[in-house]
């Protein structure tokens, strides 16, 4: 196999580490058949994998990507012949200001506006959520010049701003419960509507969400296929509106669900709108079932 770099980031090395943290793995190599090999070897050990190339992680860390001093603050290099990896970490710096990035984030939140009334909707509305409100306040804090990427941490800080109470804490850390829940897909610990009602105002009193309207599955599907092209979503977002598509019909469809949760390798594909619609297209062909749902009888099928 060709040279490549790997490391342990993230939470796993982190005082706060428990059951509901993501193992984080970085694979670096120079070619994408070294990284997919692999991918499928560590992927074994239930590692969260993340996969770039030398070029691809020395162009983020030249313009300042606060993946880059993550990886710098909290990662444990395993193997780096030469030092690629290690010599492109250390050229980071960070940049003048993060503006930008916190307009985007915000902008981000659009997707979840609109939610399903199912069961996975609730939980991929969770699930959005929690990836947006954390890289919400990565950042937010990065204009502050503190660079902190413990979910846990980053919400104590909230507190210390009277931003948000214990209460409010309690409830967005069982977040990171829904998360692990719904992406190793334990389908009997999902949230219920009652508990997205808790989070909701939190959200609100944070200013990163308005409003959220829940409609059934048939409106929801008629929205996402009327505005998943029109509007200017970048292709991350196209992503996670094809998987709340997906959750609307609650569908077991193996070669989607590769996608959905690969969202790495394939957001940049979404840019594509052939390929979005050829998702949705592959969705709207399968059957579905009637099964129970949170708020009564569903014409879904359970995953």
């Amino acid at each position: 196999m060709k040279n490549y770099s790997i490391a342990i980031f993230g939470s796993s090395l982190r005082s706060d580490f428990d059951k509901y943290s993501d193992k984080d793995l970085l694979i670096v190599a120079d070619d994408y058949e070294t990284m997919e090999n692999l991918t499928k070897i560590y992927s074994k050990d239930d590692w969260s994998i993340s996969f770039y190339t030398y070029s691809k992680l020395k162009y983020l860390s030249e313009n300042g990507s606060l993946f880059i001093k993550h990886l710098q603050k909290e990662s444990k290099i395993i193997i780096d012949k030469d030092d690629r990896l290690k010599d492109i970490l250390n050229e980071f710096i960070p940049k003048n200001n993060y503006e930008k990035d916190i307009k985007d984030c915000e902008s981000y939140f659009d997707i979840i506006k609109t939610v399903p009334k199912t069961t996975l909707g609730y939980a991929w509305f969770c699930d959005s959520l929690f990836v947006g409100l954390r890289n919400y306040l990565v950042f937010k804090n990065a204009e502050d010049g503190i660079f902190e990427f413990s979910f846990i941490k980053l919400l104590k800080r909230l507190k210390e701003q009277r931003l948000i109470n214990q209460s409010d804490i309690n409830i967005l850390r069982e977040l990171r419960v829904v998360k692990r829940n719904y992406r190793e897909e334990i389908l009997d610990e999902l949230p219920s509507l009652d508990f997205i009602k808790k989070v909701i105002p939190i959200a609100k009193g944070l200013g990163i969400l308005e409003s959220v309207k829940f409609v059934n599955s048939q409106k929801f599907q008629n929205i996402i296929e009327k505005s998943i092209i029109k509007r200017n979503f970048n292709p991350y977002q196209r992503l996670r509106l094809v998987e709340g598509y997906y959750c609307s019909q609650a569908l077991n469809i193996p070669e989607l669900k590769k996608i959905i949760s690969n969202p790495q390798f394939y957001a940049c594909k979404m840019k594509d709108n052939d390929f979005t619609l050829n998702l949705i297209s592959e969705i709207k062909k399968r059957p579905t079932k009637m099964c129970l749902s949170n708020s009564g009888l569903s014409g879904k099928t359970k995953v």
